[in-house]
């Protein structure tokens, strides 16, 4: 279930090295705008902040910093065949839904209603640190889904024994 917050340090400044983590509840505003946590915020202060919002696995939105986000865009561009049926729809499906958002003077982002209505977003969202990107879940898909893998949870980390972790 969802619980509080991690207490990982705030890193100022986004670098290949910036790791999110973290469980944060927040509830969006009238406008549809939700609240970075500040454990989260990467920008000096008095930079922009840059944010890029699209769908995610699982019925999450995946948020990622916009140089995070340009490194995946360059990597897709590589790699992805126009030709090829499977690797359009990836990019139809997770591209052409990005909304690339400033965030404003009080910590906030606008969330589109297309990916609110995809993510089921409608007032209370849970935002998840992982790793590279931020997921902002509602409170029920996400227990949901963590039910559904805590199953299986041992049997993953046979699977990613060889990392070495």
């Amino acid at each position: 279930m969802v619980g509080k917050s991690g207490e990982f340090p705030h890193k100022v400044g986004y670098t290949s090295k910036t790791m999110f983590i973290g469980e944060y509840r927040h509830t969006l505003d009238e406008k549809g705008r939700i609240a970075i946590p500040a454990r989260m915020r990467y920008a000096k202060v008095g930079e922009d902040e840059v944010w890029v919002t699209t769908k995610g696995f699982d019925r999450c939105l995946f948020v990622y910093p916009k140089e995070e986000w340009t490194s995946i865009v360059e990597k897709i561009n590589s790699n992805l065949s126009l030709t090829n049926r499977d690797e359009r729809s990836f990019i139809r499906m997770f591209i052409s839904p990005a909304n690339e958002q400033t965030v404003d003077k009080q910590g906030r982002i606008a969330i589109p209603q297309s990916l609110r209505e995809y993510a089921g977003i409608q007032r209370e969202a849970v935002i998840l640190g992982a790793i590279k990107r931020l997921e902002i879940w509602i409170v029920e898909n996400l227990n949901l889904y963590r039910e559904e893998q805590e199953k299986s949870f041992d049997a993953l980390g046979d699977k990613i024994a060889d990392l070495g972790l």
